[in-house]
């Protein structure tokens, strides 16, 4: 037993943490969407909300074990699997922020409408196109930053062409699923 494998197990756990993180944001984006009261809709938003919460952690726990592997093995941070990481967290990073954002406001909307009456009929929410899109790009990115991670390719080019290859399975697994034709309020 080694600092590098006690590391990398640190890191393979997080990967856990996110994958589970993602089950129940999906599991609770879809129960909100049959929430049948408005304070049925809040819950599972609420739900949705502190669970996204563990994602930005993630991403500072991959890249501060990361960190510690590539001093441990001595690794290059111009190594292309490095930099389509780094590059990954930081597109995840920046769809996160974009996501809560959009997800605050759909919250904030929620809550006025509870504070009326809990026990009204839950509003059929359409999110805009790309907070629809986002949540299967985003599982396609982080695969395909694990797929560079344990391949490990030297060359950037090769390894965000992994990554740029999961953007657009992420893009066409998100267009398959057709915008529901229901009542609209923005998000």
């Amino acid at each position: 037993m080694d600092l590098y494998h006690i590391t990398l197990f640190v890191h393979i756990i997080v990967l856990v943490v996110a994958g589970s993180a993602a089950t129940v944001v999906k599991l609770s984006l879809g129960r909100l969407k049959r929430a049948r009261t408005v304070g049925e809709a809040l819950e599972w938003h609420n739900v949705v909300s502190a669970t996204s919460k563990l994602f930005p952690i993630c991403l500072a726990v991959f890249v501060i074990s990361g960190a510690y592997m590539l001093s441990l093995a001595q690794t290059a941070w111009s190594a292309g699997f490095v930099i389509a990481g780094l590059t990954g967290v930081a597109f995840l990073l920046v769809s996160g922020v974009f996501l809560g954002v959009k997800g605050k406001v759909a919250g904030q909307a929620l809550e006025a409408m509870a504070r009326e009456n809990e026990n009204q009929p839950a509003p059929k929410v359409v999110p805009p196109r790309l907070v629809r899109m986002l949540p299967a790009i985003n599982t396609a990115v982080a695969l395909s930053v694990a797929f560079d991670m344990v391949t490990k390719p030297e060359s950037a080019g090769v390894a965000l062409t992994v990554v740029a290859i999961g953007f657009l399975i992420g893009v066409a697994a998100s267009m398959r699923v057709p915008a529901p034709a229901r009542e609209k309020i923005e998000a």
